[in-house]
């Protein structure tokens, strides 16, 4: 059986970022999810591209043996309509699979593995970029690199991935290769692809699941300064809505990605959500308001997000992620919401101070004075970075204190209580408040995520110990723990320790020497109790120090 094709449906704004030269024309563009498509429609409401998953399992069921017909009517579909089209090759039929025994039974095991054979897979993509070559150029490699979506190893996706560099220039060398990353954002990744295989690809595909707009320009920034560095690679990145807030959100959302996107010169957004009526508006109103105009630099403000686009005239994308913040601008100044609706505010003399809300103002004629400041701070500073309300990054140390209400100094485990298995329970120990870990409801994990101003994509700058401080234990070697880490390979665990039996509390330290803690999963580390079943973890104070190597 077919399985149904899946489209992102692309619409484009072909406004090239002035700030990164190797930024395409046809960029940043922004994208639609939909279960089917009437491309005619897309491309009258503005879309310039669509993407097509073309499905290995499905197109090729038996080994040799094509059926091209739906993927045919697709293409022609789209091209007919004026959209550009981006193929995904993806799933791996049975016949080609590693999967063995009880798996082959399972279409969503089976056909998520990679190819048992390289040579089926080179096969396949020396056929379909044969076929369509006149018609496609792009060719992303696989969906996202995550369970369960993708069931190989690092080393299986990068075979496929160079396979087919090799197979799709040979058949057209102006193909081009998309490289695929796990959900999330994996800055460790994109630099082992890129050192493991950084001429097979022309362009990384970010899948920022459950980030903020905001959020994203720590990832972007150093993605750009210090992945990709001179690398003349695109950025893709396929935006979820649904993953950061409801569909009243969505409007605001799509109008801080674009102004992002700009400013960190992402050549395309696909936007993995239906289109609505309010989010077309937000394109509308960005592409009036914005237009061509090249992202200029920013002004700081805590807790506010404030980008600058063009000179003269200068145009604004601001929002507020903290307090009430406000930014002064010329009296001729207009002001508008995502929906386009004018949002007038008072003029006193001279200036016009706007109050920034959560929903992102989209601010026209802003003035000389504050162009020459955003770009100023742009020459001076580098990239933006999201807005904080306090940096760490003269501390020496962040630390925690648990309890029913933590007391977080740059440390941070509330967030994460609501986790099955990190809802710790709060006890009282020698009128000391402190969490417990309780493996009978696989409560088992106590996570922290460490201020992104303090360490980020550490990347072998710096060695980072943790000291835990625990309650004794009541008997020799029945209880202990080991932390579970972001790495530059992945989350690993440490060695697992155990905890000296004793009525006090204890401390114990972990130098990690190969961090990454670039939240990579949501989170930089977790205490892991998941080993004890005769005596639970308690836990009082967590502390987290860099160490900076020489």
């Amino acid at each position: 059986m077919i399985r149904p094709f899946a489209w992102l449906l692309i619409a484009a704004l072909a406004l090239p970022s002035l700030a990164f030269a190797q930024a395409a024309a046809g960029g940043p563009a922004l994208g639609f999810a939909s279960a089917g498509a009437n491309f005619a429609a897309l491309r009258s409401s503005g879309a310039v591209s669509v993407k097509l998953i073309a499905d290995w399992s499905s197109l090729e069921p038996t080994k040799g043996r094509f059926a091209w017909k739906p993927l045919d009517d697709a293409i022609a579909g789209a091209t007919a309509a004026g959209l550009r089209v981006v193929i995904v090759l993806t799933y791996t039929p049975k016949w080609a699979s590693l999967a063995t025994g009880a798996e082959l039974n399972n279409p969503q095991i089976y056909s998520h593995q990679p190819a048992k054979r390289i040579a089926d897979w080179e096969a396949f993509v020396t056929a379909i970029v044969g076929r369509y070559k006149t018609k496609v150029r792009d060719w992303q490699v696989w969906t996202a690199l995550s369970l369960p979506l993708y069931r190989g190893t690092t080393s299986d996706y990068l075979a496929l991935l160079r396979a087919a560099r090799a197979r799709s220039k040979a058949a057209d060398p102006a193909s081009r290769i998309v490289l695929s990353t796990p959900l999330g954002v994996d800055l460790a990744s994109v630099r082992r692809a890129l050192a493991a295989a950084g001429g097979a690809f022309d362009a990384v595909s970010l899948h920022p699941q459950g980030i903020s707009p905001e959020a994203m320009m720590r990832y972007l920034a150093v993605l750009r300064e210090r992945v990709l560095g001179p690398s003349p690679k695109q950025i893709w990145m396929e935006w979820d809505p649904r993953s950061v807030g409801d569909a009243s959100t969505w409007a605001s959302q799509m109008t801080k990605v674009l102004a992002v996107s700009r400013a960190f010169g992402v050549d395309q957004v696909f936007w993995a959500a239906p289109p609505s009526p309010e989010i077309q508006a937000a394109r509308r109103t960005f592409e009036e308001r914005v237009g061509s105009r090249p992202f200029v630099g920013y002004i700081e403000r805590p807790g506010a997000v404030v980008l600058a686009f063009g000179e003269a005239p200068t145009s604004l994308v601001a929002w507020r992620t903290g307090a009430e913040t406000q930014v002064d601008v010329e009296p001729a100044a207009s002001i508008f919401a995502p929906s386009g609706e004018n949002r007038p505010q008072a003029a006193a003399g001279d200036t016009l101070t706007v109050t920034l809300t959560a929903e992102p103002l989209l601010i026209t004629d802003a003035g000389t004075a504050i162009a020459a400041a955003a770009k100023a701070t742009f020459q001076t500073r580098g990239l933006p970075l999201p807005p904080s309300t306090r940096s760490f990054a003269a501390a020496a140390e962040v630390s925690a204190r648990l309890g029913r209400a933590n007391v977080e100094n740059g440390l941070y485990n509330m967030p994460f209580r609501d986790r099955r298995n990190g809802a710790v329970e709060v006890v009282d120990v020698d009128g000391s408040e402190a969490v417990r870990t309780n493996a009978s409801k696989d409560i088992v994990f106590v996570y922290f995520d460490v201020d992104d101003t303090f360490l980020f994509f550490v990347d072998n700058r710096a060695a980072v110990e943790v000291s835990i401080e625990v309650r004794g234990a009541g008997a020799p070697q029945q209880l202990g723990f080991n932390l579970l880490y972001d790495s530059t390979t992945g989350y690993r665990f440490t060695p697992w320790h155990w905890v000296e039996p004793a009525q006090a509390w204890v401390t114990y330290t972990f130098r990690i020497t190969d961090a990454n803690f670039a939240n990579t999963w949501g989170w930089d580390f977790a205490i892991n109790a998941g080993g004890n079943r005769r005596e639970d973890l308690t836990i009082r104070t967590v502390t987290v120090r860099k160490v900076v190597n020489p």
